[in-house]
């Protein structure tokens, strides 16, 4: 039997406190896989299990604002994850773990093709009130995320696999198995770097951080340089977030590998706490509240200290506009617009995944006669057909589609404001457009391989 263990090899002892994932394939319904958590705290009375462990819905049962609440033993093929809407009268959420005795907490669910971030809710009664402030949010302790600092990350998470048999549907194509490990010779790497940015209050003054992929041929060819892409997280989020919640290097190794791409070095920078101008973020606490940066704030900091510090650090990376590209997703989506519009000579390609462009003066005939480079970039426009920013990212397009300005364009069919939209955008975002020849026209990614 195929078994996918995450399994670490050392428990927080002096708290008595450990846990396992288990994802099973199972070879029957309701998905063909099963995960089991096993949680051992012997000091809790009560444990849940949060986080991106939610209930499913499906195209027929949901709009921009409404969804269904289908329990993951329920699930049907075709269903899938949308992250709002209010919670039934009567549905159990976050999930009872049950008390095997001695400490042992334990959950089985049947889940679908996936990424499922979680944390472990210990003695709560009301999940919104449990944080790490309060000691009752606990990640797993042996599976802890990617993170650059303790606290910059508030779940842990695991992938499960797709299986046709029992997830096919003539309808809908969610199957996530892009963002599985590719074959060994063809893994990248991802570590943390910190980088001089004066008046940065995180992780330590005048210090900023962002996270770094380096594709597996890096370094191995003597003089060459790579292409570079900056890859933005989005509101209350961080530099951190597209490796724990969207495997973003399996991602690239997969797109690389499947000869998509050529090997690109990726840039994940954070644009919170860059000054102290607005309160300190803390990410996943009660900061969520917190006013975020403008997206032209954050474009000039980048453009004084990142882009250089980037350039001159990090070797064998491109230093032109043809091989470097600049995406995001929501509030990074609407950086992206903000690089494109301000910034159109640094970049040649621009991905804006459920772009947050809400309120902008969109680019038009005068922006374009002041700034015709607007025209022969490589863009590429994407959101979910359930996105909250579905208004958004079809004004967006209509401005482009105003003064001819070629893009390329994904709604995916599945896709809420949440990761696996945006692990689907930046999945076609590099299939079709990203370091394709310009100009595009109506034949970019149609050729055949």
């Amino acid at each position: 039997m195929f078994c996918y263990k995450l399994l670490g090899l050392l428990a927080l002892c002096s708290l008595r406190v450990s846990a396992s994932v288990t994802v099973r394939k199972t070879k029957k319904g309701p998905t063909g896989y099963e995960v089991d958590f096993k949680y051992t705290n012997t000091t809790a009375d009560r444990v849940l299990i949060g986080g991106g462990l939610q209930a499913f819905s499906d195209q027929f049962h949901t709009t921009i604002d409404r969804r269904a609440w289908y329990d993951p033993h329920d699930y049907q093929p075709g269903d899938f994850y949308v992250s709002y809407g209010t919670q039934p009268e009567g549905y159990k959420w976050p999930y009872e773990m049950t008390n095997e005795g001695d400490g042992v907490w334990t959950y089985t669910t049947p889940l679908p093709s996936g990424i499922y971030s979680y944390a472990y809710l210990v003695n709560c009664d009301f999940a919104p009130n449990c944080t790490i402030a309060t000691g009752q949010l606990v990640i797993d302790p042996d599976l802890p995320p990617f993170m650059n600092v303790q606290g910059d990350q508030v779940a842990s998470s695991f992938q499960v696999p797709y299986d046709a048999r029992f997830q096919g549907t003539d309808d809908i194509s969610a199957n996530f198995d892009y963002a599985l490990p590719a074959p060994h010779g063809c893994r990248g790497t991802v570590k943390s770097v910190n980088y001089t940015s004066p008046g940065s209050i995180h992780p330590a003054p005048d210090v900023h951080h962002f996270a770094l992929y380096l594709p597996a041929e890096y370094g191995t060819v003597e003089g060459k340089k790579y292409p570079l892409l900056y890859l933005s997280h989005g509101a209350w989020g961080n530099g951190n977030d597209w490796e724990n919640l969207a495997r973003m290097s399996s991602i690239m190794d997969n797109l690389i590998a499947g000869g998509h791409i050529e090997p690109t070095v990726v840039v994940m920078p954070s644009f919170y706490n860059l000054d102290d101008s607005l309160p300190r973020f803390i990410y996943g606490n009660t900061s969520t509240d917190d006013p975020l940066p403008t997206s032209v704030q954050i474009r000039e900091n980048y453009q004084k200290y990142l882009f250089p510090w980037v350039e001159e650090n990090i070797e064998n990376v491109c230093d032109e506009p043809a091989c470097r590209a600049f995406a995001g997703l929501s509030w990074g989506g609407r950086l992206t617009y903000e690089m494109y519009v301000n910034a159109t000579d640094f970049f040649d390609y621009y991905g804006m995944f459920s772009p947050a462009t809400m309120g902008i003066s969109y680019v038009d005939n005068t922006t374009l006669a002041d700034n015709p480079g607007l025209a022969k970039k490589g863009l590429f426009v994407a959101y979910g057909l359930y996105d909250s920013v579905f208004e958004a990212g079809r004004d967006l397009q209509a401005a482009l589609d105003a003064v001819d300005i070629q893009f390329l364009t994904r709604i995916s069919p599945f896709g809420g404001h949440y990761w696996n939209t945006w692990q689907d955008e930046l999945w076609w975002f590099g299939v079709k457009a990203l370091w394709k020849p310009m100009p595009f026209t109506a034949q970019t990614g149609r050729a055949r391989r």
